[in-house]
């Protein structure tokens, strides 16, 4: 069993999908937390801690992406914060853009529990994000080079 979980554990879509799930989880105690405690009764206000539930989130699964999935070569603060986190959000900012501005409002309008509809944007957007993080973000060879 031990050596199914390291197999497993080698395979960067996996590593992918569990931290992904970790940030998911995240994602949705955050949103729930915010609409509790702020009361956010409207709809427009739930879009908006919608919005800071999703950048909290993105910049948590930056960095444990980086540090777990690609395990990036560590090149100083300034590569990573003006170079990858950029990039980052740019190979993502699509799916964030149309989730927030359009799929979120339309599944809140159509009656969908935030918290099933934050799942579902976040579902959405992970084989984009991961696509889009292997080629672009953390292919550090063709990025640095």
């Amino acid at each position: 069993m031990q050596s199914i979980l390291k197999n497993f554990w080698r395979q960067r879509s996996f590593r992918f999908i569990f931290v992904g799930a970790i940030t998911t989880l995240a994602n949705i105690l955050l949103i729930n937390l915010l609409v509790s405690y702020f009361k956010l009764n409207d709809p427009i206000l739930r879009s908006l801690g919608n919005a800071f539930a999703t950048e909290i989130c993105l910049l948590l699964s930056f960095f444990c992406y980086r540090q777990f999935v690609w395990q990036a070569v560590w090149m100083g603060w300034q590569k990573v914060l003006f170079h990858e986190l950029p990039r980052y959000h740019l190979s993502i900012i699509s799916v964030i853009v149309i989730r927030i501005f359009l799929l979120f409002p339309l599944l809140d309008w159509l009656g969908v529990h935030y918290s099933l509809n934050t799942l579902i944007g976040i579902a959405l957007g992970a084989a984009s994000s991961y696509t889009l993080s292997n080629k672009f973000v953390f292919n550090i060879h063709k990025t640095y080079k």
